[in-house]
């Protein structure tokens, strides 16, 4: 485990490394990975498929997203939003919410591919992709 996920680990719960991700992805395809950064950082570069709530507005979705029928991967920067935002989802319930530890900062300098611009996929539809899998 990198440094950044097991300091993630200790702050905000289950965490992993940018070279654990395929492994956690694989096992929660449907997963659902929530980038709580600005739109000024995340249009600078995200990681592709990811939805955008920025911590600052997360309070209002809090319920739809502890609801949700699959696991959340919470994004940021370096990764202490992220373990705020998942502590939050917990506190709402959200019992299966990982961070990606040292967050995009991270990713990138594992050589991952960051995404730039501001497509994101809406949280709705990452809401209906995730009930669609765990009916399926």
């Amino acid at each position: 485990m990198s440094f950044f996920a097991s300091l993630a680990s200790l702050v905000g719960g289950a965490s992993f490394g940018p070279e654990e991700f395929d492994a956690v992805r694989a096992e929660h395809p449907a997963a659902i990975l929530l980038d709580v950064r600005s739109r000024n950082e995340y249009v600078q570069g995200h990681i592709d498929g990811s939805t955008l709530v920025p911590l600052d507005q997360l309070a209002a979705s809090l319920p739809q997203i502890a609801a949700a029928d699959a696991p959340v991967i919470v994004i940021c920067h370096a990764g202490a939003r992220a373990s705020t935002a998942a502590s939050a989802l917990r506190r709402a319930g959200k019992a299966d919410v990982h961070v990606l530890g040292g967050g995009v900062s991270s990713w990138a300098s594992y050589g991952r591919k960051l995404t730039t611009g501001a497509k994101d996929v809406p949280l709705r539809d990452a809401l209906k992709k995730a009930k669609k899998a765990a009916t399926a």
